[in-house]
């Protein structure tokens, strides 16, 4: 094995809290990923509210935001309001660390049940969910529109930590 190989090595993610300086990035990677993307003034809002926990996948020496997650924290509960990785990030395993810090940000911020919503034909998700422990207790039909106007159900998840 050569002795620099680690040197040369890319760096790999840091996942920490995120803030409002980063609703720009979160804006755009939203857009990226859902139909009907939030603004930057609503991420402005949610990364300033103290009763959300926020998280960022950063990489270039925390430069570049490849992920992001919040949720909004009411002990004993929390909500997953939505989670968007990059696209060019996908299948890499960010989201896979990405929620599994924020699951652990969550319980130790005093949630015990977090719930969610995702589309039911957001097969990567569902199934990063459900290897997360997530489990299915409820569906709302026509819940989320696509578009190209058609709609899809919500699947209602909630998790016990």
């Amino acid at each position: 094995m050569n002795p620099l190989s680690g040197f040369f090595a890319k760096p790999g993610i840091v996942i920490e809290p995120i803030d409002a300086r980063w609703a720009p990035s979160c804006e755009e990677l939203h857009g990226a990923s859902f139909a009907y993307g939030w603004s930057k003034l609503d991420f402005e809002s949610y990364l300033s509210d103290a009763g959300i926990i926020s998280d960022g996948a950063l990489s270039g020496a925390g430069s570049r935001l490849d992920g992001f997650i919040l949720s909004r924290l009411t002990p004993p509960d929390a909500e997953i309001l939505t989670f968007a990785v990059d696209p060019k990030r996908r299948s890499s395993g960010v989201g896979r660390k990405l929620l599994e810090r924020h699951l652990e940000n969550l319980e130790r911020a005093g949630a015990r049940l977090v719930f969610l919503e995702v589309a039911d034909d957001n097969n990567a998700a569902l199934k990063l969910y459900e290897r997360s422990g997530f489990k299915e207790i409820g569906r709302r039909e026509n819940y989320y529109q696509r578009a190209d106007g058609g709609r899809r159900a919500a699947i209602n998840l909630r998790l016990e930590i």
